[in-house]
């Protein structure tokens, strides 16, 4: 007799060695904060109507419209907790992962203004959107310009006689796209556009400019905006396009933190060092981003797992087997890593979101396994907040900088020191192989080594084709695009040693020994896959040199099995660690309790009825002109 699935449950959490709660605390930075957070989601969870047990609202009709008002319901429902409760939204969003329009207000609008606007500014603009009496959003990416800023073609021209800017798309291409809320939404944007001053073109700075009326949401003047309809994913944001026809703004609408522009149309540019400026906007939504992509993944991951536990003992599937110059160098390595890191977690999320999608069978391509509507949210963070390719570039573009320091004999920022430990052995090319034997490989500092060997080994690759081709004559930007995808895998690469090199200190410093253990053994295997796993991106570079023999990668894998055996009983507790409950999930498969299939029939049934359209399927075929043959 099958046991329940609630008792199955149970069984696989007992099996956990460590205490998740633990881990809790240490993903969400203490049990404090664990506190709030769980106050919070209880508070916004309420507010918004979702308990985990009904049907979630955003299943019960997926039209665009319902789509949209269910976005501004918890986006609304989120924005009034952080005026009254003092959260902050992107905090309260992260726990949810509302797909909402008022992820940028938070993210981009009210950032900007406290790093770009100078003191009056801030003072006047920041309290109305703290507030929530104005709602902003960031226009930067125009119909034919997404990374390339330079490219922009939006204008800003001072008209002196009258102390105002008048900004407008000269070109069809110049239309702001993608831009969150201001389909219906927004009231007011960062708009970035080119500063023109008498024919004199500044470059591109930031502008707030009014979308519609306060009073009535219409559109102002000049205004011509619109939402772009449906898209892959999170369609719970009214994201759209805005075309600008000579709309005027005062001049003092221009962010002046930094640049300032007189009454008279004196021009006074940034100081050198304010770029940095400018970059902390980006830099902040690129982790933003970062973070999202770990919830929706944990989410996803969460799902699969409490699912796949319960899944095999019912369905008979086989379970798969085992500002100064030291400023200036932190903020160039902040922005390398950010940059690499957003790409490699898009692309790691999109990725296995759908492995965790298809590892629960036919029921995760349901809606109401929420993992479709992961899944879609995650497919657009590799173009999200900057495109993966461009990304993996600027971090290629900082490595390629700091590997030609050390061929020139000078040393290189403490961040990627393995390049100069490698030196030697890259310039030798001596046919040196991995000196490790199979009890070293479950050490990840030893493993840590290995994948240092083969970033530092592609980097220096990369820069001496870099320098020799430019040696011969070619022109800088296209070497570069030659050798784009090398530059690609070598960022890439650069970033696996940074999260395994995180991962390594941040789970040494833990003080529960069963805890470090268990954690220990997770980052021990995704070592030992970033190597030996097929699927893994550039595994085979681990072999090219033959630094990794044949008899070593056998070694490896059979680790690999043997920590998959080790780890399994401890899949509930490591998710359950997230605390996420069943309505920031909308799972039926990842229920907490493992009553799966009795909330996914229940909810089912709660899905909205389609009354009447049997009747005229019946009387549209009943009405087909070809004879039906009788059965024989």
């Amino acid at each position: 007799m099958l046991k329940p699935l609630g008792v199955l449950m149970a069984e696989a959490r007992f099996k956990t060695t460590f205490d998740p709660r633990q881990l809790t605390s240490l993903i969400y930075g203490g049990e404090e904060n664990v506190r709030l957070r769980e106050v919070t989601r209880a508070r916004v969870e309420q507010e918004i109507g979702e308990d985990g047990r009904q049907l979630p609202r955003v299943y019960k009709s997926r039209s665009r419209r319902d789509l949209l008002q269910e976005g501004l319901r918890a986006g609304t429902a989120m924005l009034k907790h952080e005026v009254l409760h003092g959260q902050e939204f992107t905090e309260v969003c992260l726990e949810l992962n509302v797909s909402s329009p008022f992820g940028l207000h938070a993210v981009m609008f009210i950032p900007t203004i406290q790093l770009q606007g100078d003191r009056e500014q801030q003072g006047y603009w920041v309290p109305l959107a703290e507030s929530g009496t104005i709602i902003g959003t960031y226009c930067q990416t125009e119909l034919a310009h997404g990374s390339f800023i330079r490219g922009l073609e939006t204008t800003a021209r001072l008209d002196v006689e009258t102390d105002e800017i008048v900004i407008h798309s000269p070109t069809p291409t110049s239309t702001k796209y993608w831009s969150s809320a201001v389909g219906c939404t927004a009231s007011h944007a960062i708009v970035m556009a080119r500063l023109q001053i008498r024919e004199v073109d500044y470059g591109v700075h930031a502008f707030i400019v009014q979308l519609r009326s306060l009073d009535d949401g219409r559109p102002l003047s000049g205004v011509e905006l619109g939402d772009m309809g449906t898209r892959l994913g999170l369609n719970g944001n009214d994201s759209g396009y805005v075309i600008f026809n000579h709309v005027r703004i005062p001049r003092r609408n221009m962010m002046m933190g930094q640049a300032k522009l007189a009454r008279d149309g004196t021009y006074t540019p940034p100081p050198p060092e304010s770029y940095k400026h400018a970059y902390i906007t980006m830099i902040y939504a690129k982790a933003v981003v970062i973070s999202t992509i770990v919830f929706q993944l944990a989410k996803a991951i969460t799902i699969a797992i409490r699912y796949s536990t319960l899944a095999p003992n019912y369905s008979g599937i086989i379970p798969k087997g085992k500002a100064s110059g030291d400023d200036a160098a932190r903020l160039a390595y902040l922005h390398a890593t950010l940059a690499g890191m957003k790409a490699y977690s898009a692309q790691t999320g999109a990725h296995d979101a759908e492995d965790s999608r298809r590892a629960c069978g036919g029921h995760g391509y349901s809606a109401l396994s929420g993992l479709p509507d992961i899944v879609c949210d995650l497919l657009a963070t590799p173009t999200m907040e900057g495109d993966n390719h461009v990304m993996y570039q600027q971090t290629a573009r900082y490595l390629v900088k700091q590997a030609k320091r050390v061929w020139d004999g000078r040393s290189a920022d403490s961040s990627v020191a393995y390049l100069v430990a490698e030196y030697a052995h890259q310039r030798a090319k001596d046919g040196t192989q991995c000196p490790l034997i199979s009890k070293d490989f479950v050490y990840p500092e030893n493993l840590l080594d290995i994948l240092h060997h083969r970033a530092a080994r592609c980097i220096f690759e990369c820069e001496e084709r870099l320098r020799l081709a430019e040696g011969d004559g070619s022109k800088p930007e296209v070497v570069w695009n030659k050798y784009m995808l090398d530059l690609i895998l070598a960022a890439r690469y650069h970033i696996e040693c940074f999260v395994l090199e995180a991962f390594i200190h941040s789970a040494s410093c833990i003080r529960d020994v069963a805890l470090r253990r268990v954690l220990m053994q997770l980052c021990t295997l995704y070592a030992l896959t970033t190597i030996e796993s097929p699927f893994a991106i550039g595994s085979s570079a681990f072999l090219e040199d033959r630094y990794i023999s044949r008899a070593q990668l056998e070694d490896i894998r059979d680790h690999v099995h043997g920590i998959l055996d080790a780890l399994a009983p401890e899949a509930i507790g490591l998710t359950d660690a997230w605390d996420f409950s069943d309505a920031s999930l909308k799972s039926a498969l990842g229920r907490k309790d493992g009553n799966v299939y009795e909330v996914l029939l229940d909810w089912t049934k709660q899905i909205p009825s389609v009354d009447g359209l049997a009747d005229n399927s019946r009387r549209q075929w009943s009405s087909h002109p070809y004879p039906v043959r009788s059965r024989l």
